[in-house]
């Protein structure tokens, strides 16, 4: 069973550039999606171009990297991360920090500067990172890619309703924010939590293999159009104990069983609704959730939080999710080490 898309995908150019020696660069895809009225879990399974690529040479500090470089030099107003992109095989393949970008610049000659962060997938570098190979990238954020829409939505005479988000803030963490229109003249957008706290611009990250949950009641949902590269590389997302929120980081439907959600995946199976890694998939108004049955199939769950939860072995099981849609796995324990890795051939 697939679970039913509101997302559509087109590849729109091929492009191949070297990188670093035997490297070559990501094709490019326009995703294009269409968010429902009610509420919607969306991830962005594409990536920015890099800014720089290189080889990291030393690590002056559990908060540095110096690194021999080449692209351009760190710019724009998106905040960064750098992550670990090979040798293919690399044991930190996939491992990405925040960066400071003003010290970053302020240093210069291809140091970079770590910003600790709970997005971090490590709690700092060491000496395994020498010789690999990193990227750094712009990240994607709500400001940047719903931003003007919602902006403009707010400012219509039939706003049709404010919608509020959830943030993925690092391990399990979720962030609600509203947006909001400033008195001022023209109205300016800002983020909100704890009713009237402003949350910065440039916080409203989506970090890679992660998902944003928006809820909506405006009768046309949104739609919006995003143009990125395709990821080459697996990508490192810690789970926590509880509900995390996720999304397949590449540009394809993702295939449970196959792509993703086997044991080997650190999923923990169970012949009980209560003792599995469960999902949970919103789709507007409805809310569908899966467990891990021991058959390593996703079964539905029936009733679950009551005395007759049970599995729906009547339906068939859930066996793709469609590109771009996020959803809530809920895991029994944590998985620092967890893994989305490239799709199968």
């Amino acid at each position: 069973m697939k679970h039913p898309s509101h997302l559509t995908l087109r590849l729109w150019v091929l492009l191949f550039l070297p990188i670093l020696p035997g490297a070559l660069r990501a094709e490019q895809v326009n995703l294009e999606l269409r968010i429902r009225p009610g509420a919607e879990a969306v991830s962005f399974p594409l990536q920015h171009a890099p800014l720089l690529q290189g080889r990291v040479a030393s690590v002056p500090s559990s908060l540095s990297l110096q690194i021999t470089p080449s692209g351009d030099a760190l710019a724009g107003s998106s905040p960064l991360y750098v992550t670990v992109t090979g040798p293919a095989g690399h044991p930190l393949e996939g491992e990405r920090m925040e960066l400071d970008e003003v010290a970053s610049r302020a240093a210069g000659n291809g140091q970079l500067v770590i910003e600790p962060s709970p997005l971090n997938t490590l709690p700092e570098v060491d000496s395994r990172w020498i010789d690999a190979e990193c990227e750094v990238v712009p990240h994607w954020t709500l400001q940047d890619t719903l931003g003007e829409l919602i902006r403009r939505r707010l400012s219509s005479p039939w706003p049709g309703g404010t919608p509020t988000l959830w943030l993925p803030c690092g391990f399990g963490v979720l962030q609600k924010i509203t947006p909001r229109l400033t008195v001022a003249s023209p109205p300016r957008l800002v983020w909100t939590f704890d009713r009237d706290k402003l949350w910065p611009a440039e916080k409203t990250i989506v970090p890679p293999g992660q998902a944003f949950l928006i809820k909506s009641s405006h009768p046309f949902g949104f739609g919006f159009s995003l143009g990125g590269e395709r990821r080459l590389t697996p990508c490192r997302v810690p789970l926590g104990a509880g509900p995390n929120l996720v999304g397949y980081p590449f540009p394809a439907d993702l295939r449970l069983g196959v792509d993703w959600g086997r044991a080997a995946d650190g999923l923990v199976a169970s012949p009980s609704p209560t003792l599995c890694d469960r999902l949970q998939m919103y789709s507007g108004e409805d809310l569908t959730m899966f467990g891990f049955h021991s058959s390593g199939r996703w079964y539905r769950i029936l009733g679950y939080g009551t005395s007759s939860v049970r599995w729906d072995l009547s339906s068939a099981p859930l066996d793709i999710i469609p590109v771009g849609y996020g959803f809530v796995l809920f895991k029994l324990k944590p998985d620092p080490g967890h893994v989305f890795r490239p799709p199968q051939p």
